[in-house]
């Protein structure tokens, strides 16, 4: 009987995951479960897709075609309800479960937002799932003015794009965390003038609570002010990991793992988002992009079949950034 490779989530890590396990010829069974009901997609292209700059299908890793020839079995329409890490089992919706040799979990079915007042509101959006961003795109036809809260240049990314579809953006953080490692040595002079000279507008201060009668209206600051807006979008959610509460998973944050992606439990890898490198520790934003994301899928199946590579995730260099300009450059042309 072959052993049995069950992967979970869409990121691209499960992509790569499949393509190494196949590109080495490892005579596995592969299923993969998507927390979305999507096939593997790259986040960081939504910019581009928000601003119309790409259709829907540039964002998949591949297309379907990949994963029947592959003889992938791909579980699109079944929510995941449990694992059960001392029996080997992924439990699913309808009675369904699939055992496995070995598990690689690249997303969870939740996320949380921030603790934010009304963020349940309609009209609260984040940018980590396909279908949050499919919302936010067909929404924006009706939306002036958009609040952005960033945690990355990812989410400053977000933020030109919506104004390239011709929105008011506005980008709400509470100091300068959005920021690279290599920029924190800016001003707020220096950082409110660098996202100004992109068009965008810059608020200091803390965002305590969406207001609305349903939909979204306004929000309001710690300062007290209120500004008017019709939609906002949060980059900071982490994945809910309740769900992985069972059993004796070390969990920080995120999942801790070995740089071979391996967890403390036999045979469990974990990825992407739902990672953090136990030894060494990252420096760095944990919101992976595309190849930091694949790269992981590949180690995690070179652990699995006895060929240990290490994920090394990258050291970023500091920057005096003494102007405007440079930051600028920081912020890609979409």
């Amino acid at each position: 009987m072959k052993p049995k490779f069950v992967i979970i989530g869409q990121s691209p890590a499960a992509y790569s995951a499949i393509k190494t396990m196949r590109d080495g010829a490892a005579d596995w069974d592969i299923a993969l479960i998507s927390t979305d009901g999507q096939l593997p997609y790259s986040c960081e292209l939504f910019p581009e897709l928000i601003n119309r700059a790409i259709k829907e299908k540039d964002v998949f890793c591949a297309a379907g075609s990949f994963y029947k020839e592959n003889g992938i079995e791909v579980v699109l329409d079944k929510e995941i309800s449990r694992i059960n890490f001392n029996r080997r089992k992924v439990y699913l919706s309808e009675k369904a479960q699939l055992d496995y040799d070995a598990l690689l979990i690249t997303d969870v079915p939740q996320v949380r937002l921030p603790e934010v007042k009304g963020s349940r509101r309609q009209g609260v959006f984040h940018t980590a799932r396909l279908d949050s961003v499919r919302r936010i795109i067909k929404q924006l036809t009706f939306v002036e003015t958009v609040v952005v809260v960033p945690s990355t240049l990812y989410g400053m990314q977000i933020a030109r794009a919506l104004k390239e579809a011709g929105k008011e953006v506005v980008v709400v953080s509470a100091e300068r965390g959005f920021l690279p490692f290599e920029f924190m040595d800016a001003t707020e002079e220096v950082l409110s003038k660098g996202i100004e000279a992109g068009g965008l507008r810059l608020i200091v201060n803390t965002l305590e609570d969406v207001l609305g009668e349903g939909e979204v209206q306004a929000v309001r600051f710690k300062s007290g002010k209120v500004m008017a807006c019709e939609m906002v979008i949060f980059e900071d959610v982490q994945p809910d990991l309740r769900f992985l509460a069972e059993g004796d998973l070390v969990i920080r944050k995120r999942v801790c793992v070995h740089s071979t992606m391996r967890s403390n439990i036999d045979n469990v890898y974990a990825a992407d988002v739902l990672m953090e490198l136990s030894a060494p520790e990252f420096i760095g934003s944990y919101s992976m992009n595309r190849e930091l994301s694949m790269r992981q899928g590949e180690c995690a199946v070179s652990s699995i079949l006895g060929a240990e590579e290490h994920f090394v995730p990258p050291v970023p260099e500091p920057v005096h950034s003494t102007d405007a300009a440079l930051l600028v450059e920081a912020l890609p042309e979409r």
